[in-house]
């Protein structure tokens, strides 16, 4: 059964709502919505099916060069990289991000989100070089958009450290991955999951550095995080 059917009453709903030159609109953002929704639970087939309805309604109802379809370009990607279709992702996210930087600009914020995407999908292909300069732009950028303490630092500064890492960068990976830490205990606390995730990946750093004993206490500190 289509994402079309799928939809249903839903659908017909919103495009009974409106006029009908903006029942494509309608029902693209069902659509998208859909699959966000389905992605966040995990149900990666279901979130598959509508997010390439998604992206094939958003080309038909705004064009090829929208921010609408840029969206759901990005958003098919996140599903692929999701679901281990590194190769698949990477080429969405490159398609994205040209798209966003013609329509928002080289420092948009929208373009620095899908950046980080691929940037992300390069560090899991072992793209490290490239992934780097891109996570340093997205830093860059959401410094100036979002300011020095903000959870899109946070994560951006955690993605940096994490490349750094992975290249055996190790001073550098440290000095990144604990102002990441910082932040990320400032925001969202010293035993959250997103917390977790940066006290493992220092951790490692520190013992890869000889430091033995404060990288025993951080991987304690990630596990009871991550449970």
């Amino acid at each position: 059964m289509s994402a079309r059917a799928l939809l249903g009453a839903v659908a017909l709903a919103c495009a009974a709502s409106v006029a009908p030159g903006y029942a494509g609109e309608a029902e693209w953002k069902v659509l998208a919505q859909q699959a966000q929704l389905h992605l966040a639970r995990g149900n990666l087939e279901q979130a598959m099916l509508f997010a390439r309805q998604a992206l094939e309604e958003a080309r038909t109802t705004f064009g090829e060069g929208h921010a609408n379809t840029a969206a759901s370009l990005n958003d098919l990607g996140r599903v692929l990289h999701f679901s281990g279709r590194f190769d698949e992702a990477e080429v969405l996210y490159r398609r994205a991000a040209g798209l966003r930087e013609k329509l928002f600009g080289r420092d948009g914020a929208a373009t620095a989100f899908t950046l980080q995407n691929l940037a992300a999908v390069l560090d899991a292909r072992g793209g490290h070089a490239e992934a780097e300069k891109l996570h340093r732009r997205v830093l860059g950028v959401f410094e100036k958009t979002f300011g020095a303490e903000h959870a899109n630092t946070a994560a951006a500064l955690h993605g940096l450290g994490s490349s750094l890492l992975a290249q055996g960068k190790l001073r550098e990976a440290e000095a990144t991955l604990r102002r990441a830490l910082a932040l990320k205990e400032k925001l969202f606390g010293p035993g959250s999951l997103t917390t977790g995730h940066t006290l493992k990946n220092l951790a490692l750093a520190l013992e890869t550095l000889g430091q033995k004993k404060e990288a025993e206490a951080l991987r304690r500190r990630a596990e009871a995080a991550l449970r």
